[in-house]
């Protein structure tokens, strides 16, 4: 996206309305982000209060859809931004394209490991509009999180992860816990970048994944692998270099 589309005009979907998509929400809002699409088929519960911060305990209490908490939330905040609540699984790339190809950039922050391997390839997909969308893909568990800039040309997270790991073997929040300020920081360092992509300016998480544990964070590069499907997509295969 070049620099002439300003951050009012600029629309951007969030999928996973949680410990990430909490302060990306909010992050991307008060940078004034003109429309906001939420997507969520989750409720509020006590034990999200701790870490998804624009939550409270009566919305817990009432079970309210997490996309209608936020909303109302972020619109008592920021008036000027228009929030778009979709309160529903998002099933495969097909469902995420249909919501990514209207808008500018997409903030990926679910615990499903499906919908960030469906988000790459919405993403791809759409690499040859007239505006590509720019993407980040986030995660967070424990301590530590990551997240990973996905642009219109370029690595993709396939050339990273191949593909999802087994059900059995992802530990989520309820299992393997995870540190209230260590989400809302990578919620909104990465909704930091996201916003840097969207205004046409240089960040390190272009082609790169971003690793934030023990207080740092890291940047790791990530190339064109030369068994991933977005090689096809590659002008002259630049930049192909073997999966590690």
């Amino acid at each position: 996206m070049t620099s002439t589309r300003t951050l009012a005009s600029s629309s951007v979907v969030i999928v996973g309305c949680g410990g990430l998509g909490v302060p990306a929400a909010w992050t991307c809002a008060a940078a004034g982000v003109g429309r906001l699409i939420l997507c969520d088929d989750d409720a509020v519960e006590v034990s999200n209060l701790h870490r998804q911060v624009l939550y409270s305990e009566s919305d817990a209490a009432a079970s309210r859809a997490k996309v209608v908490a936020l909303a109302d939330a972020l619109q008592r905040r920021f008036p000027h931004v228009e929030l778009v609540p979709v309160a529903r699984r998002l099933v495969g790339s097909d469902d995420l394209r249909a919501l990514v190809a209207g808008a500018d950039g997409l903030l990926e922050g679910s615990d499903d490991p499906c919908l960030k391997f469906a988000a790459c390839d919405a993403l791809l997909a759409l690499r040859g509009a007239e505006r590509p969308p720019v993407g980040v893909i986030a995660a967070a568990i424990g301590r530590r999180g990551q997240y990973f800039g996905q642009l219109a040309t370029g690595a993709c997270f396939r050339c990273l992860f191949e593909a999802p790991p087994p059900a059995a073997a992802v530990a989520g929040c309820r299992v393997a816990g995870i540190l209230g300020p260590v989400a809302l920081e990578v919620g909104a360092f990465a909704a930091r970048s996201l916003i840097r992509l969207l205004k046409g300016q240089p960040d390190a998480v272009a082609g790169a994944l971003m690793r934030l544990q023990s207080g740092r964070l890291d940047r790791v590069a990530v190339t064109v692998a030369a068994d991933c499907p977005c090689r096809a997509l590659e002008p002259r295969h630049s930049g192909v270099h073997p999966r590690p």
